[in-house]
């Protein structure tokens, strides 16, 4: 059945996500910050994207591309925002005052971005009956290939968890055929399922010398994925899964969850990243500023560390990444990161934080 879909965020997930969808014959209104709209002038004008590949190809028409969120939100079941974390906070305040609590919005990937909006909704007195959702990664390994040509790589089955965990039947109905999917029994189990924060800082940070002097020629999953970067990266994943089972949630290791993805094979951790098809095709990063640390220590280890900290769990291998990248960044580590305090959950143990994502803590 053709849906009624809002997509937000013009960049690699969001232009992947319209093609996609508007080649199924979904009715797609494309957003983006009116900011950044130079970056994609050709789809504003002729609102087609083309989508080149073996995954899928085709022409596709946009029902509508804008930079007004009211225009591109109006009467869309559903809501995919597929931007950065560190937009996630711009977008819950634009959107607390507009969307109608039968609208769906999902968050493609999140990391926990359900926590920081629904804080922001109930700082803002959003409709109460606002139903959010996240994923653990993106539904494709995806690149632009330029503005309004883009080209998957691989597509995967993601794991949805709901906020609050009540609402997942409703949530899940609403997107069936839409994207493929498997419901988690949380958005706890979606944010920590996250594979971002654990393959790509490593990565990054211990091949740091590599790709400043690649000069762009840097493929990080075919050249950076050796034998000991992988084992540090066996290790942080271990921290990972600790986190998880504090609360009562089992997490493949990751190995096993790459290959259920349908990113990699069969094996250890580094036969799934070195012999992935989907992935050693992608060139990256370009240098140290990327959203490989940018987005996914600030946004990914610094959220989960806080959250270990506060629960008792010990993350040593995590903490000295995070440093590390902070570093290089040049930045520090409490400056600008999604923590509890922006979740909205300081001072919450174990046991109230799983009840308050069952419940839906956010709104009275």
């Amino acid at each position: 059945m053709a849906r009624k879909i809002a997509i937000l965020g013009g960049g690699n997930g969001g232009h992947t996500l319209a093609a996609d969808l508007s080649l199924q014959g979904h009715e797609v209104r494309l957003y983006e910050m009116e900011k950044f709209s130079h970056q994609m002038e050709s789809v504003f004008q002729t609102r087609r994207i083309q989508a080149v590949g073996a995954v899928f190809a085709g022409m596709a028409e946009i029902a509508r591309v804008t930079s007004d969120i009211g225009e591109a939100i109006d009467g869309a079941e559903l809501i995919l925002v597929a931007v950065p974390a560190f937009a996630h906070a711009d977008y819950a305040t634009m959107l607390a005052p507009i969307v109608q609590g039968d609208q769906l919005i999902v968050l493609l990937p999140g990391t926990f971005g359900t926590l920081e909006f629904a804080a922001i909704f109930r700082a803002c007195g959003a409709d109460p009956n606002v139903v959010l959702a996240e994923t653990d990664t993106l539904p494709y390994a995806t690149r632009l290939v330029r503005p309004g040509v883009v080209q998957a790589h691989g597509r995967t089955t993601v794991r949805l968890g709901v906020l609050p965990s009540a609402r997942t039947e409703w949530a899940c109905e609403r997107l069936r055929g839409v994207l493929a999917f498997e419901p988690a029994a949380n958005v706890l189990e979606a944010g920590f399922g996250s594979l971002n924060p654990v393959i790509h800082p490593p990565g990054t940070i211990l091949n740091a010398g590599r790709i400043e002097r690649s000069r762009g020629e840097f493929y990080i999953y075919e050249e950076g994925m050796t034998p000991s970067v992988v084992h540090v990266m066996e290790l942080l994943d271990a921290e990972r899964r600790a986190i998880a089972a504090a609360f009562g949630i089992r997490l493949p290791p990751i190995n096993e969850a790459i290959h259920e993805s349908g990113y990699g094979p069969k094996g250890t951790a580094w036969e799934a990243l070195n012999g992935s098809t989907s992935l050693t095709p992608i060139k990256g990063p370009s240098d140290l500023k990327s959203r490989y640390l940018s987005e996914d220590i600030p946004y990914g280890l610094v959220t989960f560390a806080s959250i270990a900290a506060q629960i008792g769990v010990e993350t040593p291998i995590m903490n000295s990444l995070i440093h590390l990248g902070m570093a290089l960044l040049r930045r520090r580590p409490e400056d600008g990161c999604r923590n509890a305090e922006h979740l909205g959950i300081r001072g919450m143990d174990a046991g109230q934080l799983l009840r308050a994502v069952t419940d839906g803590y956010a709104w009275p």
